[in-house]
């Protein structure tokens, strides 16, 4: 922690990034990565990395359409180049299923 680095409380961060303060404290517990400090008073004070973190889960969330779990594979660095597109494995395994059940119905 730098001596010249910014705090902001919940409140301060719920208005920047356009999130209720109660789904923020809500993404705390769910993602590992936002941990805010703690003032003398016991108020939760987030860094800029913290409020950049927020901001892209909100994005992913919000604007991308992801779950919380896949959010989180995404923070962790455990997913594809291309994500929403489909292995070209998995495309062949459902098409030679499709296959089968078509010659079953005729």
């Amino acid at each position: 922690m730098k001596a010249d680095e910014k705090f902001y409380y919940i409140g301060e961060v719920s208005k920047m990034v356009d999130v209720p303060q109660h789904i923020i404290r809500f993404w705390e517990k769910q993602f590992s990565v936002i941990h805010p400090l703690r003032d003398q008073r016991g108020n939760r004070i987030y860094t800029k990395k913290d409020i950049e973190t927020i901001n892209k889960i909100r994005v992913l969330i919000y604007n991308k359409g992801y779950r919380i779990k896949g959010v989180k594979k995404i923070l962790r660095g455990n997913v594809t180049k291309n994500p929403g597109r489909m292995d070209k494995k998995i495309l062949l395994k459902i098409l030679k299923e499709l296959k089968e059940i078509e010659k079953c119905l005729q």
